[in-house]
């Protein structure tokens, strides 16, 4: 399975009105019900994340990867969401993002979930749409969201 993973509002909360902690390697601590409901659906030797977040670009693959190794995730295989160079005047939405990238690997809906909190992905096609988990930002990933992970997988 292929998981686009955003981490603000997902593997840490986006509550404008609460602080993110730091750990000692300058990156936000993940929320502990965030680690283990993706560590509960995903199988580091078998899937893939496409790092999806505005950080991807601050730290390299390896880098990313040790940061969530430190975090009690483990991932083998990691790329980065491509950058899509933006018009004058135009910024891409994070859907738009996700669909080039989707079309760039020809990557089939069957073989991906959307785990963001970003509500341009609302106007995703049907197809993709179902393979989304649209989490509340100022929570994360929670117990809420596991339900629709486990259902997008057995369906």
């Amino acid at each position: 399975m292929i998981f686009f993973l955003d981490i603000d509002g997902v593997m840490v909360h986006a509550n404008p009105h609460r602080r993110v902690a730091q750990a000692t390697d300058g990156f936000y601590v993940f929320s502990s019900a965030a680690v283990e409901i993706f560590n509960t659906v995903f199988i580091a030797k078998e899937d893939q994340v496409i790092l999806s977040t505005s950080h991807r670009f601050r730290y390299s693959l390896e880098e990313w990867k040790k940061l969530f190794a430190a975090r009690g995730i483990r991932i083998d295989s990691l790329t980065l969401l491509e950058d899509v160079v933006p018009k004058v005047n135009h910024r891409y939405s994070r859907k738009d993002e996700i669909l080039g990238q989707i079309v760039r690997q020809n990557i089939q809906p069957e073989q991906m979930i959307i785990i963001d909190d970003d509500k341009s992905l609302n106007d995703l096609p049907q197809v993709l749409k179902s393979r989304l988990v649209l989490t509340t930002s100022y929570i994360g990933l929670n117990e809420m969201d596991l339900t629709n992970l486990k259902n997008i997988l057995n369906s």
